[in-house]
């Protein structure tokens, strides 16, 4: 038995369980490692990559608070932080499919179950440092992404018909894709398949296929590969995609909430399962998988705060469609609780004034509620910021829409930067809102343009009627408020004073709309005129 596996190694055990730490040292010290260093978070295994270059990691999947063994491997990958020799191994006693499913999806060298004994663990450290030597040049093109050698290398491995050739030929066909050289990764996989129906094979003829919309051939080859393999979460997203091609949602929502029951924690198929609830309506899937990419990038290097505010925007948009009161109030009541517990994550909330983002949330929950002049308010409040706060930006937009502030709300969605709409859930959400308004503004400017023709025929009731109308789809608009407001002064100049008091207070009700509120400057001048008009006519009731 060889006791010199692990002899010149540097070792690191990622477990933040004390017991399992020195009981899996001394396993690893009977196999000959004699330099073994500990972290029990995942955090503190980055920082101490940061200095010290491992030969093999065993790193725990689950590590109590803080990034898991999965999101430390993403970033150790991300940040160049695991060399091509190194050895990476998940260790668990968690063996459920979701979990095991979504590590082996991101493809570290082993996956080990708790308990192992010392033999298995040897053979695995074993053969895993058999493959990486002899492919030390190809793990060495793929860490530095050097597609062209990498290409070269699989095709030099598969001439000799080495030890490693199918790996090499998963390898060079994925990279072939990549490049679009579809022809070339045809054939390998033609000649490959003959031989024996691989998994990956299946599932990268499947992928091609779909690429080249050969959707019949795409179904068939995914249908194979999950009769050999129910768990093969990829070839449900395959299907998913194939399905959503042709039109049929609801097929590819059954796939991709099938593969998303098997491997939940990818952010691609997250995306995709939003793309086809939206294609669906489903609104109740569009706000779980917004809150599963939200708690899937949390903790990782993807850790972007967008993540966690197109969560809360989602179930926001949720609350503004419900029709149902009862759900209305619960996805309100989701976010709410959404908006504390986010306001107690440092890490998440330093990046942005999260207290802007909230007061602007806020501000649409009171539109929603029927607080019209009090969203306004909000926003008035707040709007001299928007300028240097560009991560909420959208939100002021949403807002704006929604209480029918239209010509702001496309004045502000030119400041807002072209990087923003690269995020297809923040693009998404602004298309939805976009077509509703679109809608509306059509309405509205109808019956705004209605009032102005029959202000300029004289006839100011039937135009007081129609700016009122109008004020019913956009309630906060002000050029409408202000259209109102001078058609009520004209009515008011024409009528009997003891006919006009109901007018009169509705006149004065409209001013809300605008009192107090940053106006663009030739509304703020109209705005005076008719503040100065009403003026005289409030002289005139008091006689």
């Amino acid at each position: 038995m060889d006791n010199k596996t692990l002899e010149n190694q540097r070792v690191l055990i990622v477990d933040d369980q004390r017991a399992f730490q020195l009981m899996f040292k001394g396993i690893l010290y009977s196999m000959g490692a004699t330099n073994v260093a500990f972290a029990p978070t995942g955090e503190q295994a980055l920082a101490k990559c940061a200095n010290v270059s491992y030969d093999i990691l065993f790193v725990d999947y689950h590590l109590g608070i803080g990034k898991n063994g999965k999101q430390l491997l993403e970033d150790l990958r991300e940040k160049k932080l695991l060399a091509p020799h190194s050895i990476f191994m998940l260790v668990t006693g968690e063996n459920s499919v979701p979990m095991v499913m979504s590590a082996v999806e991101l493809e570290p060298d082993d996956y080990l179950v708790k308990p192992f004994s010392q033999n298995v663990l040897r053979s695995r450290i074993q053969r895993i440092k058999r493959k990486k030597t002899q492919l030390a040049a190809l793990y060495q093109a793929l860490f530095d992404q050097q597609t062209e050698q990498v290409i070269g290398l699989c095709q030099q491995e598969i001439a000799g018909e080495g030890r490693y050739q199918q790996f090499c030929k998963r390898v060079l066909v994925e990279n072939l894709i990549a490049q679009q050289q579809y022809d070339q990764a045809e054939q390998i996989l033609q000649a490959t398949l003959s031989q024996r129906r691989n998994g990956w094979a299946l599932l990268l003829q499947a992928r091609l296929c779909f690429e080249q919309q050969r959707y019949e051939e795409s179904l068939l080859l995914c249908q194979e590969a999950i009769e050999d393999n129910r768990y093969f979460a990829e070839a449900y997203d395959i299907q998913a995609q194939v399905y959503l091609a042709q039109k049929e949602a609801e097929l590819a929502f059954s796939s991709i909430q099938t593969a998303a029951e098997i491997a939940p924690y990818n952010m691609a198929r997250q995306y995709l399962l939003l793309d086809i609830a939206r294609e669906l309506n489903n609104v109740s899937q569009q706000v779980q998988a917004s809150k599963q990419l939200y708690e899937i990038t949390r903790r990782s290097v993807k850790q972007d705060v967008v993540h966690l505010l197109n969560y809360i925007r989602t179930i926001i948009d949720a609350a503004v469609g419900a029709e149902d009161t009862a759900i209305r109030n619960r996805y309100l009541q989701e976010v709410s609780l959404a908006l504390q517990r986010v306001k107690r994550d440092d890490n998440m909330t330093r990046e942005i004034d999260f207290n802007l983002f909230e007061d602007l949330c806020q501000a649409r929950l009171e539109s929603l509620s029927g607080a019209q002049y009090q969203a306004k308010k909000t926003y008035a409040a707040v709007a001299e910021q928007l300028q240097h706060e560009h991560q909420v930006l959208p939100d002021a937009i949403f807002l704006l829409n929604q209480i029918g502030e239209f010509e702001q709300a496309t004045a502000l969605k030119q400041l807002l930067p072209a990087e923003h709409m690269k995020n297809p859930l923040l693009k998404a959400l602004f298309n939805d809102q976009q077509s509703f308004v679109d809608q509306k503004q059509l309405q509205f400017g109808e019956l705004n343009k209605a009032g102005i023709q029959h202000y300029k025929a004289g006839d100011y009731t039937a135009a007081v009627s129609r700016f009122e109308a109008a004020l019913e789809l956009a309630p906060m608009n002000t050029g409408c408020a202000l259209n109102l407001i001078q058609a009520s002064i004209q009515l008011l100049n024409s009528q009997q004073k003891r006919k006009s008091v109901e007018l009169f207070e509705r006149c004065k009700k409209t001013f809300r709309v605008v009192d107090n509120m940053p106006l663009p400057e030739h509304h703020r001048v109209r705005y005076k005129e008719l503040l100065q008009q009403f003026g005289k006519l409030r002289e005139e009731f008091r006689r």
